[in-house]
């Protein structure tokens, strides 16, 4: 049986695609609450995406509130409407004790069929452990990291001791150590498309083999193209951009799969001919350092916009932003290695 990782991969080069479908059967978009609208709904979506879906992710709270018939639901949907080849990402956010934890991870693999879930990492190794290691070592994770919900603030951007946010310590913490201890497994990120910022800095801190889930394209208002541009890896792939109702409510499912689609296509293609063509101009580590700083700011911005003047520029650059000690610091110290610099030209 393939891996959740090779399972993904050949999904994504065999379709060009890193549209992930969501399957959210919620009352408000069935025309019954029952077990077998969900069903209709659900295969409906499947058939109307699957030429642009590089994986589908259930959420499995809908399912679960239908009772029993719901669950049962959710096992015909993945075991017999989404075609073997293609992932299930099962989005179930769990997070418990390690015997607690062995029998989720046992529900979600062997009842439901998932190749892959979505995890809290706020209980430590152990409560994640069942689900990617011993008889589970070939399967995926993706753990919650800077969601996209508003009150994820409240914890997420939390200042550590170590001079790095929460979101960036669980981001290191997923890409380093626990890839280490799970290394035949899948680990990935839950980061939301609706913060570029978080974005960059957790894919800095995870590395380039994390894969990175960002919900928020759509209905939450996030930025396909600043989302890509943040968190995709040097290779122009190791992300996820699930859609959810942008797709379901749409007027046409099809056409609106396929138009995401190619607007994730452009974006990659970007990405990949930046680190492919290099810009010539080599630049001093401290400038390197402080671009990267500003990029993670929200401080430096890239796109087209038009500037008091009436000149259109394709980037944007808003010191006023620099609004902590920390980041003024930054500042002038890039603005003292600037000076020194030119002084011993």
């Amino acid at each position: 049986m393939s891996s959740f990782q090779e399972k993904l991969e050949k999904r994504v080069a065999s379709i060009n695609s890193l549209l992930c479908v969501g399957l959210d059967p919620h009352e408000q978009e069935l025309g019954s609450a029952t077990p077998d609208a969900a069903f209709t709904f659900c295969k409906t979506l499947i058939d109307q995406t699957l030429p642009y879906a590089a994986c589908y992710k259930p959420n499995a709270a809908f399912f679960e509130a239908l009772g029993d018939d719901g669950l049962k639901v959710l096992r015909r949907i993945v075991e017999e409407v989404i075609p073997d080849d293609v992932p299930v990402l099962l989005d179930c956010k769990r997070g418990d004790i390690g015997s607690t934890a062995a029998a989720y991870a046992d529900a979600a693999y062997q009842h439901i069929g998932a190749d892959a879930v979505t995890l809290s990492p706020l209980m430590g190794w152990d409560s994640v452990a069942p689900f990617i290691t011993a008889k589970y070592n070939s399967k995926g994770a993706f753990f919650l990291c800077k969601t996209s919900n508003p009150g994820s603030k409240d914890f997420l951007e939390l200042d550590l001791k170590s001079n790095t946010t929460l979101y960036e310590y669980i981001a290191q913490l997923v890409g380093q150590k626990w890839s280490s201890q799970a290394p035949t497994a899948t680990l990935g990120l839950v980061v939301g498309a609706t913060d570029p910022v978080a974005l960059r800095a957790a894919r800095k801190a995870a590395g380039e083999k994390v894969w990175i889930l960002a919900p928020g394209v759509g209905a939450q208002g996030g930025n396909l193209s600043e989302a890509l541009q943040a968190g995709l890896n040097a290779e122009g792939t190791g992300m996820l951009i699930p859609v959810s109702r942008g797709i379901s409510k749409a007027e046409n499912p099809t056409a609106t799969a396929k138009e995401l689609q190619e607007q994730i296509e452009i974006c990659r293609k970007q990405v990949r001919e930046q680190t492919s063509h290099p810009s010539s101009t080599s630049i001093l580590p401290y400038q390197k350092e402080f671009l990267e700083f500003s990029l993670e700011q929200g401080v430096l911005k890239f796109g087209s916009f038009v500037l008091k003047s009436g000149r259109t520029s394709p980037y944007f650059f808003n010191a006023g932003l620099f609004a902590t000690g920390a980041a003024l610091f930054r500042l002038g110290k890039a603005y003292a290695s600037t000076i020194m610099n030119s002084s011993s030209l």
